[in-house]
């Protein structure tokens, strides 16, 4: 296709936000969600787009970096993160410190953690075994042992491979 011939971009999201208001939508195309229901079983935005809530660790683990401070806060300890708490875990994140798991077990461990009591259903075997990845000699065994018994991803070892992406800052492209 030659650059002539290419579609005019802003008169398709325009033509699209026309369509979204014919049809009733308070969502904005092409930008941030507003206005959207509140509480239990609402969802998440991510993407600009709503997302069924969570019920399962594996449906967090997946999630952009910044969504999934933002998630994991929400679910667990059921409020927004707080600016020192989510910089402290996107720079443990960052630095290969800790993975996703155990960003949630610690979160879920918490003394605010505990006393609301939020969980997510296999959050506590990824948090132990994701612990038990770190021990020298017997993790890289045991990690290797996940991956030919073919254990479900959000148990098996994924601390080397979150490193290599957050590293990399595709995190970051959205």
């Amino acid at each position: 296709m030659s650059r002539d011939t290419l579609p005019d971009v802003d008169r398709i999201l325009e033509a699209i936000r026309a369509e979204a208001r014919a049809r009733g939508s308070k969502d904005r195309v092409g930008g941030f969600v507003h206005d959207l229901p509140e509480g239990p079983g609402a969802g998440f935005v991510t993407f600009g787009t709503v997302q069924p809530t969570p019920r399962h660790v594996a449906d967090v683990l997946g999630l952009p970096l910044d969504v999934f401070i933002a998630t994991a806060y929400r679910e667990i300890l059921g409020r927004e993160p707080d600016s020192a708490g989510a910089s402290h875990y996107q720079r443990l994140m960052l630095r290969g410190s800790m993975c996703r798991a155990e960003v949630l077990g610690r979160l879920a461990l918490s003394s605010e953690g505990r006393r609301r009591g939020g969980r997510l259903a296999g959050l506590m075997p990824a948090f132990f075994l994701a612990l038990a990845y770190r021990i020298p000699v017997i993790g890289p065994v045991a990690g290797l042992a996940a991956r030919a018994l073919r254990l479900p991803a959000h148990w098996q070892d994924r601390s080397a491979l979150e490193h290599a992406a957050l590293a990399s800052g595709s995190w970051m492209k959205r």
